[in-house]
C-alpha cells in the first residue's frame, strides 16, 4: 500500500434526510432524529482494496456518494487527489438511453481516447450484445451491474467505488472483480466496494470499513473486523420483539442522532435549495406573523395610554454596508506563517495561541480583513497579511523531485522517502519516531534532532509537511526562471514551497 492519502472524509456531518417534519409548525423543519452522518471521517489510501460494509439503514452507500463528489457534505470536507469512476446501482432508473449511447457517452470522459470499436468491446465484455438498442433503465440489476463494471475495468481510473455492485454479480464475474482488485492493489491505485455481499467483500477487498449508524465503527483488516461484524449481525438478527430491536446497538443510536453545533453549516434552508419552503407559503406565514404582532402591540399601547411611538435611530446605508464587509464568506484554502510567529484568536472565547514560523493552517472563510482558520475543530481569526495564502487548486509549474533535488540539502533528500513515510499520522506517533531536538509539545512546529528539518503539523494535529535549507539559491533562480521571493511548484503528491527570503524549502502533503 502506498503512504500517500488520495481520499479523505474530514468530519463530514450535519446531513439530512431530505423529509419533512410531522410538526405543523415547523413544516420544513428537520429534527435530530434526521441525521445521516455524525462527525464522520475516512482515510483511503493508494494501493488500498476498501470494503466499506455496514447494517441497513447504516448510510454506507452515502458515504460512497459522499467521496465521489455525487452529493457535498452539509458540514466538513471531502479531500479528493486522484481522477476516479463511480458505479452506483441506484443511477439505473435515471438512464433513459440506450446501451450503446450509454457506454458511448461514458467512455467519452475517459482519460484516454477510444473508438467506437472500444464501445462494442465493453458491451460484449458486459454479456449485453443482445440488448445494444435497449434501455438502461429497463435492464435487470444484474445486467446493469455487469455493464458498470465493464466501464470500470476499462476506464484505467485511479480510484473505483462500486457501490451495491457485487451482490449482483454472478460467480463469473466476481472471479473477474477479485483479478481487479489484485491488478489495483499491484499498480498502487486504490477501489472501493460498499456493499452487503459479505462474502464477496471479503475476497475482493484488504481493508475494511464498518460503518454503523451514520458513524464509522470500526476500520483494520479482515480478521479484525469481519468476525466482529458478523457476530453483530448474528445478534441483530436474532433479535424477535419490537423493544428488543429499539433497544438493540442503543448507545450507537443515541450517538447518531445527537444535536450538533448550530454552525453556519447545520442551517441547511441557506445553503440547499430543494429545502427551501415554497415562496407562496414563505409570504403567508410572513404577513401573518406581522399582523399579530402589529395587533399585539397596538394593544399594549392602548392599554398602557401611550400616544407616542420613540422610533429608534435607523442604519444609513453606509453602516449597513460596512457590517457586509465584516461578514464571512465560506471558503476553503490555506495559510503558511512566513516572516515571524503569529497570534490567532479564537472567535467564541477570545482565547490566543501562538503559531510559530512555518505553521500550516486551514482558511475556512474570509471577510474583508481577515481570516477565518480551523484548528482542532475550533474557529480562530487572524488578519490576512499575517499569513501566505496557498490554494492547491491553482495551476503550479510541475517539477520532479529529482530535478529539485541539487538544490536542497542532502539532510531531507537522500533520506525524503523515509520521512515522507511519516505524513499524515498523529503528533504524538511522530515525535517518539523522529524525536524531536526541543519543543516536542509544540502544536505546529517541531524541529527534529540534530538535522537542519522541522516538522509541521495541520488542524488535525497530523504531520502533513517538512522544512529544510536550500542551497544553490541563485542557480535555482535562474534554472526554473523565478522573479519572487516564494515559488510553488507541484510534485508528485505534494508541492514544494521555496521561501527564497529565508532560504528554507517547505514540502506540503495535503
Amino acid at each position: 500500500m502506498g503512504s500517500s492519502i488520495i481520499l479523505k472524509l474530514l468530519n463530514v456531518t450535519h446531513y439530512y434526510r431530505n423529509k419533512n417534519s410531522k410538526k405543523w409548525y415547523l413544516p420544513f423543519d428537520y429534527g435530530e432524529e434526521d441525521i445521516e452522518l455524525n462527525n464522520f471521517n475516512l482515510h483511503i489510501y493508494q494501493g488500498e482494496a476498501l470494503g466499506i460494509i455496514g447494517e441497513p439503514g447504516s448510510s454506507k452507500s452515502l458515504v460512497g456518494r459522499l467521496l465521489s463528489g455525487e452529493i457535498q457534505p452539509d458540514k466538513g470536507r471531502v479531500v479528493r487527489k486522484k481522477d476516479l469512476f463511480f458505479a452506483d446501482i441506484e443511477d439505473k432508473l435515471l438512464q433513459s438511453v440506450s446501451v450503446h449511447e450509454f457506454v458511448k457517452q461514458a467512455t467519452m470522459l475517459f482519460r484516454y481516447k477510444t473508438s467506437d470499436h472500444k464501445v462494442e468491446q465493453i458491451v460484449r465484455y458486459a454479456h449485453l450484445e443482445d440488448k445494444i438498442d435497449i434501455k438502461v433503465n429497463h435492464l435487470t440489476n444484474p445486467e446493469y451491474a455487469q455493464l458498470l463494471f465493464a466501464l470500470a475495468r476499462t476506464s484505467k481510473s485511479s480510484i473505483i467505488i462500486f457501490n451495491h455492485i457485487l451482490k449482483y454479480l454472478d460467480e463469473s464475474f466476481v472471479e473477474k472483480a477479485i483479478k481487479l482488485s489484485d491488478e489495483y492493489i499491484n499498480e498502487n491505485l486504490t477501489i472501493i466496494i460498499i456493499d452487503d455481499a459479505i462474502e464477496s467483500i471479503a475476497k475482493t477487498t484488504n481493508y475494511i470499513a464498518w460503518v454503523s449508524h451514520g458513524q464509522l465503527r470500526m476500520e483494520g483488516s479482515l480478521k479484525q473486523v469481519l468476525p466482529v461484524f458478523k457476530d453483530h449481525e448474528h445478534d441483530r438478527l436474532s433479535l424477535v420483539s419490537d423493544e428488543e430491536k429499539a433497544n438493540f446497538d442503543v448507545d450507537w443510536k443515541k450517538s447518531r442522532t445527537r444535536t450538533p453545533e448550530l454552525t453556519y453549516n447545520f442551517k441547511r434552508i441557506e445553503r440547499y435549495n430543494h429545502v427551501k419552503p415554497p415562496v407562496a407559503f414563505v409570504r403567508f406565514w410572513t404577513w401573518l406573523s406581522v399582523c399579530l404582532v402589529g395587533l399585539l402591540f397596538m394593544a399594549i399601547l392602548m392599554f398602557n395610554n401611550i400616544g407616542k411611538l420613540e422610533i429608534g435611530q435607523n442604519l444609513d446605508q453606509a453602516t449597513i454596508q460596512n457590517q457586509k464587509k465584516n461578514l464571512y464568506e465560506e471558503t476553503l484554502g490555506y495559510g503558511i506563517v512566513l516572516d515571524d510567529s503569529i497570534t490567532v484568536e479564537n472567535m467564541k472565547n477570545g482565547d490566543k495561541q501562538k503559531i510559530n514560523k512555518y505553521g500550516f493552517v486551514t482558511i475556512t472563510a474570509e471577510n474583508n480583513k481577515n481570516y477565518r482558520i480551523d484548528v482542532d475543530n475550533k474557529h480562530y481569526k487572524v488578519a490576512k497579511n499575517q499569513l501566505r495564502y496557498f490554494d492547491p487548486a491553482s495551476l503550479f509549474e510541475s517539477h520532479s523531485t529529482k530535478s529539485l533535488a541539487p538544490y536542497m540539502q542532502k539532510n531531507y533528500i537522500n533520506y525524503y522517502e523515509f520521512f515522507n513515510s511519516h505524513l499524515h499520522k498523529k503528533h504524538s506517533t511522530v515525535t517518539e519516531s523522529l524525536v524531536p531536538e526541543n519543543d516536542k509539545n509544540n502544536r505546529f512546529v517541531v524541529p527534529i534532532v540534530q538535522q537542519p528539518i522541522s516538522m509541521i503539523f495541520n488542524d488535525e494535529n497530523r504531520l502533513n509537511g517538512f522544512t529544510f535549507p536550500i542551497k544553490k539559491k541563485e542557480e535555482l533562480k535562474d534554472k526554473f526562471d523565478i522573479k519572487d521571493n516564494f515559488w510553488i511548484t507541484k510534485s508528485g503528491d505534494g508541492y514544494f514551497m521555496a521561501d527564497l527570503k529565508n532560504n528554507k524549502w517547505i514540502y506540503i502533503e495535503l
